[in-house]
């Protein structure tokens, strides 16, 4: 019959250290224990668990399937048990992170949490702008996330913030004032930029009833802040929405071209539903949500 007794807390914790970070060295420095100790703690949950959590390869580890889940499982909760922590000592500096996506943060969201800031300075915000998706109530307490129109509606506790329009833009030099291009047919006369695999070029092509798309010069990219210093750099065309290019809009350094407009997909917020910072999150959903009704 199985033990109900838990392991030792000491020999978890060592665990989740060496899983996450997949290094007995680096997780000994995490600590401030010695590799052996490390070792020697993730042998004996190994052996009270009656299965390997490690495969020892040479110079590094990886985590066996068993491994996987319990180091996912005990990230939560040593996550959880921190917050719990903080709660209880009452502390006046609420920490609540958030993950967004590169493009929203680095052309909109960073310009204004010095408002957030000012208006909640008991609230400590940790921003991490990655494309990959973070796990609500272990990664992250907040994801502000977009999502394509083909894309399934995320779960009905999250909140729809805007839908994302934009249009054709290229760098204004060059060009005559008098001469704006407006006739989409004008596309074809620039290399079209992407960060995608083509997809969102392909939409527009398709809203706008234009051909030849594929006959079209094309620049990739891996990244949407490459796409706009190319496009001003005068190396093609880019689709990008007003939301992220107000200044270079108004300095005149980038115009529209063509006339349809394509609507991207939409933003979403998502978040955690344990209570421990239900307060921070409320305040900081309020904020953006206020925030995304002026965003152009």
């Amino acid at each position: 019959m199985a033990s109900d007794r838990l392991p030792s807390l000491l020999a978890l914790r060592a665990f989740e250290a060496a899983a996450r970070r997949l290094s007995f060295t680096d997780a000994a420095r995490e600590l401030h224990v010695t590799q052996a100790a490390i070792s020697r703690h993730v042998r004996a949950l190994e052996e009270e668990l009656g299965r390997p959590l490690f495969r020892r390869l040479h110079r590094r580890v990886e985590l066996t399937a068993p491994g996987e889940r319990l180091a996912t499982g005990l990230a939560a909760g040593f996550s959880q048990i921190k917050r719990a922590v903080d709660s209880a000592r009452a502390l006046t500096t609420r920490h609540l992170r958030v993950a967004v996506e590169p493009a929203f943060a680095s052309r909109w969201l960073v310009a204004r949490l010095g408002g957030f800031s000012r208006s909640n300075p008991e609230i400590e915000l940790e921003l991490e702008s990655s494309d990959e998706l973070r796990v609500l109530g272990r990664d992250t307490d907040i994801a502000i996330r977009f999502l394509s129109r083909k894309a399934r509606r995320p779960g009905r506790s999250a909140r729809k913030l805007f839908s994302l329009d934009g249009f054709p833009v290229v760098a204004r030099a060059g060009i005559e004032v008098k001469r704006r291009p407006r006739s989409d047919a004008e596309i074809l006369n620039y290399r079209l930029l992407h960060d995608d695999d083509g997809s969102t070029w392909r939409n527009w092509f398709a809203v706008a009833g234009l051909a030849g798309f594929e006959q079209a010069k094309h620049l990739h990219f891996n990244d949407y802040s490459l796409v706009l210093t190319a496009a001003l750099r005068g190396q093609g065309v880019a689709l990008s929405a007003p939301m992220y290019i107000q200044s270079e809009l108004k300095k005149g350094q980038l115009m529209r071209i063509g006339q349809s407009l394509l609507t991207f997909g939409d933003y979403w917020l998502l978040e955690a539903s344990d209570r421990i910072n239900s307060k921070a999150r409320a305040t900081f959903a309020a904020w953006i949500e206020a925030q995304t009704q002026f965003r152009t």
